[in-house]
Order: C-alpha cells, then structure tokens, then sequence
C-alpha cells in the first residue's frame, strides 16, 4: 500500500514537468498549520501541520476528462497522544473504495495521504456523466445543508477548502443554461446506497432545485432549495424531509435551513443562516467533542435541534481581511465564536490566524460546563 501511495505521488510530482501542455493541469498548495488547543477541563496540547495537496486534470479528448485530487498530511505534536484513536479518526474514508492511507503512525507522529477525487467526466452535447471519486455539492446555504446527501461537510474543520468527495456515478442532462435534471448514485464504506433525482430550473430571478431519492438505504427523501436575492443581498435555503423505509413507527423527521448574506458597499460583509434539525437532540446536554468532531452526514448536521450562525468580515486594507464568526445552538447551551485575519503576502501566498472557541453549559460526559477551543496560524503557498 505504500508503494502505491509512493508511486502516486511521484506521479503527481513528475506531471508538474508537463504541465506546460495544453492538455494538462497541476495545481496544489502547502500548508504550514500551527495550533495550540485548550480547555478548562484538560491540559492544553500542540499540533502542527504539514499540509501538500495536488489537483490534476487531463483533458485526454475534447469530451473526456480525468481528474485526481490528492492530499498529503504530516501531523506531529502532543495531541496525537492525548487524543483516543487520532489517527484512525483523522484517517477515515467514508468512500466505497479505500482511498486514504496511514503511512506513518508512531513517535507522536501521523502521516496521511488520500485521493479525495479521482474520476472520469464525459461531456456531449447537452449530456455528462461522471464517475468516480468526486464532490457532488447539492446544497445551497453555507454552514449547513440538508439539500448535500452526498458529501456533508463540517463549518469547523476550515484547513479542507476542497471538502470531501463520494464514490458515485453522476449523469446531468442540461434543459438549458439555467436547467438541468441529474441522477447521483454513491455507495459508502459500509456498501450502503445513496441515490437521488434532482431537478434545477430558474425563474424570477430565483434557482429552485427539488430532489427525491432514497437515503443511505434507510430512508426516502424528498426535498427543495433556492437560490436568490431580496432587498440586494443573497438569500438561500434548503430542507429535506426523511422517511424511514422500513420501521413502522412514525419517525420522520424534517430538516431546514434559511441564509441571508448582503455586503456593503465599503465592503463588509454580513451572513446570517439559522438551522431547524429534527435529528437533534432535545436535551440540555450534550458533549464538547460532538460539535467539534462529530462524524457529520445528511442526518446528522448538528447535535441540537436548532441553531444559530453569524459572521462579519471586512476589508481593513487591501491585503488584509478581518472576519468574526458566532454560533449558537439550543438557546445557548453551546456557544462559539470565531475571529479571523488573514494577510495576503503576495498572489499565492497568505497567511492565516484562526481562533474556535467553544462553550458548552452542560457537557454530557463530564455533567459540568466546559470551555475549550484553539488557536491557529497558518502559512499557504498556492501554485
């Protein structure tokens, strides 16, 4: 196996050569992530980073391509003993085929390579299909979406701006410019179905998209999501209604998100989404690491049945961004506020400083009030 991880990313590297050719294209950055992570309960701990991704196209005719994402992490510090099982949970793949390998995993030190994005496009006329390890992104808001069956992604984990891709085969047939009907079908690591029919039009001004399907084998699924804009300033939203296929027992559930975002014109920016989760828990209590590291799927967006998302950013010149971020979750039993500057050192290169703080009124593991979060710095090099 790491021979072949080995092989691959000798591969990626060689291509740089060739990139020149009008049928190639590499991209990639590094990253260099610091943090250091604390909480009243527990001793602080360091983790840093080493952070290399490609992304890969060859356009091998003018109806096919081929596409392969890769990322390399190289993660040492004091957290990899602190924390049960790191590197099994930092090395998940919740794809069909294992595309994620530990390389290395001793000495407080965790190595991690995977192909987050490795499939074949074909294009004709009005018709494309995909397949493949890919991202299927249906949803339409920015923190959560119960519209995104596919690949759910956290808010939290910031350091991913690609987000995770499924295995599936992606057929879209194009009506028009603005719509479209698509069939996905994905299977996961435990060899469950997802599949789903989506259909997209336009009109006054306003993306609407309705989908129905059957959800990860366990239940049917219907839903819609928008896309427009009222009084200048963008407004979104999404729900999903889950209906088990096989209990007898009445457990449907209704998940919904509305967003709002305007930027002025000195260039502040405000966004705005609430979330209702039928999925969520009804209790008080709940634990620390189930809103920071909980394993996120359609179903599971948010540990409480409703929450709250804010965030400002703002121009303070023109290399660099201040931006602060809030959340609340079940009046205020789980608070976290995220303040970030990032500076622009040149075209492709930018450097980062991200503060998660996180406050938890009653923890369910430890019944008492906790508060922890992190502190990060980081350095990107794009190319």
């Amino acid at each position: 196996m790491k021979q072949f991880w080995l092989s691959i990313f000798l591969i990626f590297s060689c291509l740089r050569v060739v990139n020149a050719q009008e049928n190639y294209s590499l991209s990639g950055y590094v990253k260099g992530l610091s943090s250091i992570q604390f909480s009243n309960t527990s001793k602080s701990f360091v983790e840093n980073t080493i952070h290399n991704r490609f992304d890969f196209n060859w356009y091998a005719t003018n109806k096919i391509t081929i596409t392969a994402g890769m990322r390399n992490r190289f993660i040492f510090g004091s957290s990899i003993n602190q924390i049960p099982d790191y590197a099994r949970y930092l090395g998940e793949d919740s794809g069909f085929l294992n595309l994620t390998d530990i390389w290395l995993n001793k000495n407080a030190t965790i190595g991690i390579s995977q192909l987050d994005r490795f499939f074949m496009d074909y294009t004709s006329g009005k018709f494309e299909v995909a397949i493949g390890r890919q991202r299927i992104n249906w949803g339409q808001a920015f923190v959560w979406n119960p519209n995104d069956l596919f690949n759910t992604y956290s808010y939290f984990d910031f350091d991913y701006e690609e987000k995770p891709g499924s295995d599936a085969l992606r057929m879209q047939y194009y009506l028009n410019e603005t719509s479209k009907i698509e069939w996905t079908t994905a299977i996961d690591n435990d060899k469950k179905v997802t599949s789903a029919l989506l259909y997209k039009w336009n009109t006054h001004g306003y993306d609407i998209q309705v989908l129905t399907g059957i959800y990860s084998q366990t239940d049917w699924v219907v839903g819609a999501g928008w896309s427009g804009s009222i009084a200048g300033g963008g407004f979104n939203g999404e729900l999903t209604y889950f209906h088990p296929i096989t209990t007898s027992i009445n457990n449907d559930k209704l998940t919904a998100v509305i967003h709002y975002d305007y930027t002025f014109k000195n260039s502040l920016s405000l966004q705005f989404e609430t979330l209702y989760n039928g999925f969520g828990n009804n209790s008080s209590s709940s634990s620390l690491e189930s809103f920071s590291l909980m394993s996120l799927n359609a179903k599971n967006l948010f540990p409480a049945k409703t929450a709250f998302f804010g965030s400002a950013s703002y121009n303070v010149s023109p290399l660099l961004t201040a931006m602060l971020s809030g959340m609340v979750g079940k009046g205020g039993d789980f608070l976290y506020a995220g303040p970030t500057l990032t500076y622009s050192l040149s075209n492709n290169k930018e450097l980062s400083v991200v503060a998660q703080l996180y406050q938890l009124k009653k923890d369910a593991l430890t019944m008492q009030s906790i508060f922890g979060g992190a502190v990060f710095a980081r350095l990107k090099w794009a190319f």
